[in-house]
């Protein structure tokens, strides 16, 4: 008879664990919105006005679910210094900026969840001084080498930048294999830089600084590239 009872009872236990168990819908992970593309303003943009408007395409949620974004204005290529965050709805906002200044903007989206998109491709632009001051240059804009391409052990690295008070201009390179490059060349008066005996199958970055007669200067993103 005990035996009988304890039959019954492992009987009763492996029952109920099976109809605790998770079912496959509930196993499915959710999965993260698209990332967001942004439209205006475009990149490298130097603005007469420093109140802006910023818009980006939607972005579509696996699940459908109500999706959010969350802008960004930095004043650091890499948005260690945040000048500006605001989450919303909708694909639009509205901002004013200090003037004289070089910005960084970019969108993540998020789901009801809590769940982010990878952020979108980030966008820079510069706001006129204001009057009887000086004009910082514009932020330096690569030329070569291309992104996503494999290169040799000779690369040629090419950037542009403007300035409105047609001041010389000379540029500070970074170079290296860190994400974070040193200073490789300062006070460079051309802006293209030859690099030889690089190593194969290496990704290096860079950077350039551009410095006005004046001392004002602009900071580039870093840019990277590959070997083979």
């Amino acid at each position: 008879m005990k035996n009988l009872k304890f039959i019954i009872l492992c009987f009763l236990f492996f029952a109920c664990s099976a109809d605790s168990e998770p079912t496959d819908e509930n196993k499915k992970q959710n999965k993260a919105p698209e990332v967001p593309v942004l439209l205006n303003p475009e990149d490298n943009l130097f603005c007469i006005d420093n109140e802006l408007d910023f818009s980006w395409i939607s972005a579509t949620d696996p699940e459908g679910e109500n999706v959010s974004y969350v802008f960004e204005i930095s004043t650091s290529s890499d948005f260690s210094e945040i000048y500006y965050r605001k989450e919303l709805s909708s694909l639009t906002v509205n901002k004013q900026v200090d003037k004289g200044m070089n910005y960084y903007w970019r969108v993540v989206a998020k789901d009801s969840k809590g769940n982010t998109s990878a952020y979108s491709a980030v966008r820079n632009f510069y706001t006129e001084e204001a009057p009887s001051t000086n004009s910082l240059p514009s932020v330096p804009k690569k030329l070569s080498p291309k992104e996503y391409k494999i290169y040799g052990s000779v690369v040629e690295l090419a950037w542009e930048s403007i300035d409105l008070d047609n001041d010389e201009l000379k540029y500070d390179l970074y170079f290296g294999t860190s994400e974070n490059p040193p200073l490789l060349e300062e006070n460079l008066l051309t802006n293209a830089f030859e690099i030889n005996n690089l190593a194969a199958g290496t990704i290096y970055h860079w950077m350039i600084v551009t410095i006005d007669g004046k001392g004002g200067k602009s900071i580039g993103q870093v840019w990277s590239f590959k070997t083979n």
